[in-house]
């Protein structure tokens, strides 16, 4: 006699049904919104793969100051980490929907179309234009500064700057190639050093010292030109698989 109550049959009582009409103004309604949403993406993955140049102005107070980093920051990162700083269009690995979702909201907060997107990462991350993972999404701002508007990806190895630091400039690659020249010439047993007496000796051990210099010189510049590599002081924002000096 007196039975629990169903909540939602109780609901289905109360419950208007809609007309064909109504029904389809709702299902045009949806379909707006999910097409417009739709046109959204695609507009947002053209402009990353076309990386216009034609950045419409808007207010910097608008954006979070601690997503801004200007050219040089940019720069000095690549190069610690031995990465390139190129356009959204010459990145070969999918952009997550992630990004796409977060530009949408950018767009929308600073009410214009961004472009001139540019992607922070290693370089087997891009489709060079002459042949660990981590990649950044920025959009230019103008005046050499970037906004920061997306991250995904595995943090890179803890030791990939101290691995990198070599391959930086010229002077950490002598610097390198002076200590590892050094550290083999006072490793070799004193027996083996040729001549007697503590003159013959020093001199002995300073021509191996500037043989294994001149040896290793060599081989270094050998894997430069046959395995394409490069500094990443002269690499970090090129678009070529190898950039001449």
């Amino acid at each position: 006699m007196f039975n629990n109550t169903n909540l939602r049959e109780e609901l289905d009582k109360r419950k208007t049904q809609l007309s064909p009409n109504e029904v389809n103004a709702v299902l045009d309604q949806a379909f707006s919104v999910l097409y417009a949403a739709y046109c959204d993406d695609l507009r947002i993955q053209n402009n990353l793969e076309l990386n216009g140049k034609d950045q419409a102005h808007f207010s910097w107070k608008e954006l979070s100051l601690e997503r801004i980093y200007s050219v040089k920051e940019i720069e000095k990162t690549c190069v610690a980490y031995r990465l390139r700083f190129l356009d959204s269009r010459q990145f070969k690995g999918e952009i997550p929907s992630e990004a796409i979702s977060k530009i949408k909201v950018l767009e929308k907060h600073l009410g214009i179309e961004l472009k001139n997107f540019k992607i922070m990462a290693p370089s087997d991350r891009f489709l060079l234009e002459d042949c660990d993972k981590d990649p950044l999404l920025f959009v230019e701002i103008g005046d050499g500064y970037h906004y920061l508007i997306h991250q995904w990806g595995n943090d890179m190895v803890w030791y990939r700057e101290l691995a990198m630091w070599p391959l930086r400039s010229f002077k950490t690659l002598g610097i390198t190639i002076a200590s590892v020249s050094l550290i083999i010439a006072m490793s070799v047993p004193t027996e083996l050093i040729v001549g007697s007496g503590d003159t013959a000796l020093t001199f002995a051990r300073f021509a191996f010292f500037i043989w294994s210099l001149a040896s290793i010189t060599a081989i270094v510049t050998y894997i430069g030109f046959a395995f394409f590599k490069n500094l990443s002081t002269y690499q970090w924002n090129s678009p070529f698989f190898k950039q001449d000096f």
